[in-house]
């Protein structure tokens, strides 16, 4: 419930920053120096103000609010005016420069004192009075990451304030500090949840997207974090084996180090051992997104014990999902969009478990599924979803023939007559 509920909430807020952006229009900000790149930096110098630049995009929907308020603000506009000159840099019509910045997330803000010297950036959207604090302290030649260390540097005795600390190791990295970063992250990940349980969601999801990101922009941190993962697997070894360890160390090869291959050969040598059943059960859903993405549909359906009561559990979760006050601003298209965010996981997710059960050799059980998936979503939409993972994994059926005729989806059809004719008849 919770993972359909995130979807919905970042859906939502990436359609609201859309509309804004669509309202905002494509006009820059009067604040910003229209010369080229290499002339307004130039003038920046000779006139000893800093020099700063916006990594930006046509489709960053955060830019544009920005370039809506922020950078419209009376009090940023006078520092500014002061004491810089200003430029947006848009990433996909200069991308080397872009590169050569190091700018990856939009927008970017980058201030230069001397030419090529980087003094300091700040990432994301900043609402004009927390720009302005920036500024104001570049002015003073306080840099920003000093905030973030001060904030997660707790005196001995004191609370950890963990969120500060995950803010830092992410800063780091903005700021190409690999290794510090990596470190900032091997500690986090060792420790958090002994100072705040609450982040247990952060640690296996966005903490652990930003440790791959870093794997792979630093060969360094990556030696770290196999040596992470190294050393929580060697407590797999032992007698007495933890669940959060099992979580831990798969979220590490899967997630972080984009070695799968590692999990796989676990899974094929403890999968008919009684001791890792209770494991495997407990981690069937990160295994199952592993297996699809590989394409070994017949380990997603073995990995499904009882696939009816999932079914079952996941419908009554759907009817439990909270309607969201959308944002104004947003058309009617997009608001269908939201709304049917939920129903689409979950019919993407029984599609994928029937075609696991129809993989794993399991007809008669993947005949009943996809009765009872029909029965509660009689939506073209359900049929499509079972039908299409079905053929993904294939394992097209002949009663998909009858299923999709009335769906007028012509693709879809082909595609099942194509299977069909190709598949051997059953003995």
């Amino acid at each position: 419930m919770i993972r359909v509920l995130c979807l919905t909430l970042a859906f939502v807020f990436a359609v609201s920053l859309c509309a804004s952006s669509a309202r905002a229009g494509e006009d820059l900000p009067p604040v910003f120096d229209t010369r080229p790149y290499a002339e307004a930096k130039k003038a920046a110098e000779d006139a000893k103000k800093w020099f700063i630049v916006k990594g930006t995009a046509v489709w960053c929907g955060p830019c544009k609010q920005m370039d809506k308020t922020t950078w419209r603000d009376d009090k940023v506009v006078k520092w500014l005016e002061k004491s810089a000159i200003v430029v947006a840099l848009d990433v996909d019509k200069e991308p080397k420069l872009a590169k050569r910045l190091g700018i990856q997330a939009m927008p970017t803000m980058i201030a230069f004192k001397d030419g090529d010297k980087e003094f300091d950036r700040v990432v994301g959207y900043k609402a004009p009075e927390v720009m302005l604090a920036w500024l104001e302290g570049v002015g003073k030649g306080e840099r920003s990451i000093e905030a973030v260390e001060k904030r997660a540097s707790a005196p001995k005795g004191e609370p950890v304030d963990v969120r500060a600390k995950l803010d830092l190791a992410l800063a780091l990295m903005r700021k190409r500090n690999y290794v510090k970063s990596a470190d900032e992250y091997v500690w986090l990940w060792k420790n958090m949840l002994l100072h705040d349980q609450a982040m247990y969601g952060v640690r296996l999801s966005f903490m652990a997207k930003d440790m791959q990101r870093l794997s792979k922009q630093s060969k360094e941190a990556r030696e770290k974090f196999v040596a992470l993962r190294d050393e929580t697997g060697k407590r797999l070894e032992g007698e007495m084996v933890e669940a959060e360890d099992v979580a831990d160390w798969i979220v590490l090869n899967n997630r972080v180090l984009n070695d799968a291959d590692a999990t796989v050969r676990w899974f094929e040598r403890v999968k008919d051992q009684p001791k890792w059943q209770p494991f495997i059960r407990r981690e069937s859903r990160n295994l199952s997104e592993m297996f699809i993405e590989l394409n070994r549909w017949a380990d997603v359906g073995r990995l499904s014990t009882d696939p009816l009561g999932e079914l079952d559990s996941d419908w009554e979760i759907l009817k439990m999902t909270p309607k969201f006050d959308l944002p104004r601003g947003l058309g009617v298209d997009q608001r269908k969009q939201v709304a049917e965010i939920p129903n689409r996981i979950f019919r993407e997710k029984s599609g994928q478990r029937y075609a696991g059960l129809l993989a794993a050799g399991k007809a008669e059980l993947a005949a009943k599924f996809a009765d009872r998936s029909r029965e509660y979503d009689a939506s073209a939409e359900m049929v499509k979803a079972l039908v299409s993972s079905a053929l993904e994994a294939d394992q097209s059926q002949p009663a998909h023939k009858e299923w999709i005729a009335g769906t007028n989806d012509k693709s879809l059809i082909k595609r099942v007559a194509e299977a069909l004719k190709k598949k051997p008849p059953a003995k």
